[in-house]
């Protein structure tokens, strides 16, 4: 290091029980690059103000970051301050009113792909789905060339040109609601190991 260059040592994730001999340093450095992201520079080290400004930027950055690297910085984050730790626990863990097992409390429905708190009271109408297939109605697309325009039956058509579909369940069309409805319906996780 010359002269011009100064380091700078955060303090601020120190614990009271930490020595003041030194050699915690090493240790400190260690984690820091496991739970670091990749390709971290001394740049990202500079100190921030809370505020507002960098309270939208958090915002900002939460809602364009990949899901890979927010599930990475969770996951040390829990690892690494129980504070985090335990608020996530209080979002994201339960205790199941049925069997009192600790669970996640929130569950993807299998029929209508909607997100629901497992300890929520359940309704009877919470779920409106098709068990059917979306099938093309030709007709609602009289003009299509598929030589020219390219297939019918798209993920972009289904979802620009929803009428344009017919569900074999009830020959709705495709902005029908759902023409069966219950209550939701956790999805299965297979606990069958896979044969070699």
């Amino acid at each position: 290091m010359t002269t011009a260059e100064a380091e700078v040592i955060d303090l601020t994730g120190l614990s009271d029980s930490s020595s003041e001999s030194g050699h915690e340093q090493g240790d400190n450095n260690a984690q820091d690059e496991d739970s670091g992201s990749e390709g971290s520079s001394d740049v990202s080290e500079i100190e921030l103000h809370l505020d507002e400004v960098s309270r939208s930027q958090l915002h900002a950055a939460i809602a364009t970051v990949s899901e890979a690297r927010l599930r990475h910085v969770l996951k040390n984050l829990i690892d690494t301050d129980q504070a985090v730790e335990i608020a996530l626990t209080r979002e994201f863990v339960t205790v199941k009113r049925e069997t009192r097992a600790v669970v996640p409390r929130w569950e993807r429905c299998m029929n209508c792909d909607a997100e629901y708190d497992v300890n929520a009271a359940q309704e009877d109408d919470e779920c409106s789905f098709h068990p059917g297939e979306m099938e093309v109605n030709e007709e609602e697309f009289a003009d299509h060339d598929e030589n020219c325009h390219g297939p019918m039956d798209t993920p972009e058509n289904r979802r620009e040109f929803p009428e344009g579909f017919t569900w074999t369940c009830c020959d709705a069309d495709g902005t029908a609601p759902g023409c069966v409805v219950g209550e939701h319906k956790p999805i299965e996780v297979s606990k069958k190991r896979k044969r070699d």
